[in-house]
């Protein structure tokens, strides 16, 4: 099957005046159509740059320095911008972290849905219109003939994220990328939000790529994650490898950091002790070495080269080469 997205040795750096802060840094990985993926790290290690880059949306000063973005056989790197504007929103959707901030407050649910439908799709604002009811209908939106007319300081936060759903799911788009989703919702809202994504991704396949920090989200809705790091990729797997059979230690301590609810569990959370490293200076070896119990003195020295653990599966870590020289670094 034909890939309908391939991110190529991506580098994006952000050039500030105390120097390059390089936020990616030579990431690859690929999206089948109707495929879910998650990307998966704390806060700093690239996740939501690489969604920009994808989308060709970074703000001054950020810059994607080289690599490849393919989608649907189209090179998006250097697309001029009246071109991308045919593809964002028609062809790729994204759902951001705060729908509050980013749904316009002076216009209404309906207009705001309905202007991607008139731009790319060229339907009347009649037909338009008629369209956003039947999308706010379908995310679960009630009484969706009244709330279409509606403001979003009108929508509780959980109805405002299933209005942005509609919004980008408006043009039956190829790609979503949903950035964060579900972080400013309740449990219970959660739940739902992840339940409709599923069920769009069926119903329309739709591939789908999952930005988060929690590894519990995708484990609802993606085949495959990705965990970055300091603005790499650290592993790759299908799902089931990498909650049963993880071989990098920062997703050794991701997993350790997932609450066990199981009646009577007396388990400790273990957090990952130290701090992201500086990407404006970033570490020569392996960027999780200043934080890792397991570090060796070529971690420091040398980034590992990826292993592949199975035809799916794969790791950058020095633990996974028989032939590292296993001297330990002292830390």
């Amino acid at each position: 099957m034909n890939n309908i997205l391939e991110v190529k040795d991506l580098h994006t750096s952000f050039f500030t005046h105390v120097g390059e802060v390089k936020a990616v840094r030579g990431v690859s990985f690929n999206v089948a159509p109707g495929e879910a993926i998650g990307i998966v790290g704390e806060s700093g290690s690239g996740k939501s740059v690489t969604s920009l880059s994808i989308m060709n949306l970074l703000a001054f000063p950020g810059k994607i320095v080289k690599g490849s973005i393919i989608f649907d056989g189209r090179e998006l790197v250097n697309l001029p911008e009246k071109q991308m504007q045919q593809i964002r929103g028609n062809e790729i959707s994204m759902i951001f972290q705060d729908p509050m901030t980013s749904l316009n407050p002076v216009y209404t649910i309906g207009d705001q849905i309905m202007e991607p439908l008139v731009r790319h799709k060229k339907l009347s604002r009649h037909e338009a219109k008629k369209k956003a009811v039947e999308l706010l209908s379908m995310v679960g939106i009630p009484s969706p003939e009244k709330r279409v007319d509606q403001y979003p300081h009108e929508f509780s936060g959980g109805m405002r994220q299933r209005a942005m759903i509609a919004m980008a799911l408006s043009c039956r788009p190829k790609l979503l990328i949903a950035d964060e989703p579900t972080t400013a919702l309740d449990v219970t809202i959660q739940a739902q939000i992840l339940e409709l994504m599923k069920d769009l991704k069926e119903q329309f396949k739709t591939a789908i790529i999952l930005i988060t920090h929690d590894l519990g989200v995708v484990a609802e809705v993606c085949s495959r994650i990705v965990v970055m790091y300091g603005g790499i990729i650290v592993e790759e797997g299908e799902t089931r490898d990498i909650f049963y059979n993880p071989k990098h230690p920062y997703t050794w301590g991701l997993l350790k950091s997932i609450p066990n609810i199981e009646p009577g569990s007396r388990e400790r959370l273990v957090p990952i002790e130290g701090h992201p490293p500086d990407l404006l200076k970033p570490p020569a070896g392996c960027p999780f070495c200043a934080r890792c119990d397991y570090a060796m003195q070529i971690c420091a020295e040398q980034q590992p080269p990826y292993t592949g653990v199975s035809s799916k599966h794969k790791a950058a870590c020095w633990l996974l080469h028989p032939n590292a020289p296993r001297v330990e670094r002292g830390i």
